[in-house]
C-alpha cells in the first residue's frame, strides 16, 4: 500500500505519458511530416506551429491563439486541429502553409462553403477539385480540401504562383499518402 501511495503522487509530477509511438490525435502523426515538406527555393523561417480546440489545446494552443475570432467559424464547422508553417525564399519570398484537420471530409467541404473562412470568387484549382485559387497582386493563395483536410497556401509574390502551384500538389500527395 505504501508503494501505491508513492508511486500516485510520483506520476502526478511527471504528468500525460505516452508509449513510444503513441499519438494523442490522429493529426498529430501527420505533422512531423508535413514538417519536412518546404517549398522549391525556400526554407523553413520558424518553427512549426500546432494548435487545437479551446477544449483541446496543442503545443502552441488553440485556434484563438492563432487567429483570434476568426477561429470561431472553423470550430463551428468542425475545426479539430491545425498545422501552420511559414518559409522564406530569395528576395523577400514568405510562403504561408496552414492545415486544417477537419471532424470529417463532409466538414471540410462545408467549411470551404463558408465564407467567413474561404472568400467568394477565385478561380478552380485544377489540381483539387472544390479547391480555388485567389491573384490579388502581389499576392497569390488557395483554398483547397483534401479528405477531412482544407489546406491554405499564401505567397507574397503573384510572380512565384508556379512555385505555390507545385507545393500544394505535393502536401495534396503527402495528405492522400497519411490517408493509407
Amino acid at each position: 500500500m505504501k508503494k501505491i501511495a508513492i508511486l500516485l503522487p510520483l506520476l502526478a509530477m511527471i504528468g500525460s505519458f505516452r508509449l513510444p509511438g503513441d499519438v494523442a490525435s490522429p493529426a498529430e502523426a501527420l505533422f512531423p511530416r508535413l514538417e519536412k515538406l518546404a517549398p522549391a527555393g525556400c526554407i523553413p523561417s520558424s518553427p512549426p506551429q500546432v494548435f487545437g480546440t479551446p477544449e483541446n489545446k496543442l503545443e502552441d494552443g488553440s485556434i484563438f491563439d492563432y487567429m483570434d475570432g476568426g477561429g470561431v467559424a472553423w470550430l463551428e464547422r468542425g475545426f479539430q486541429e491545425m498545422f501552420h508553417a511559414e518559409y522564406a525564399g530569395e528576395g523577400g519570398l514568405a510562403v504561408t502553409l496552414d492545415v486544417f484537420a477537419m471532424e470529417k471530409a463532409e466538414k471540410a467541404l462545408a467549411a470551404l462553403a463558408d465564407e467567413r473562412i474561404c472568400p467568394a470568387g477565385g478561380e478552380p484549382a485544377p489540381f483539387s477539385p472544390g479547391g480555388r485559387i485567389f491573384r490579388f497582386p502581389p499576392d497569390y493563395y488557395m483554398y483547397f480540401p483534401v479528405s477531412r483536410h482544407i489546406v491554405y497556401l499564401h505567397v507574397n509574390d503573384d510572380r512565384q504562383s508556379a512555385t505555390l502551384d507545385r507545393f500544394a500538389v505535393e502536401v495534396i500527395t503527402l495528405l492522400k499518402e497519411n490517408r493509407k
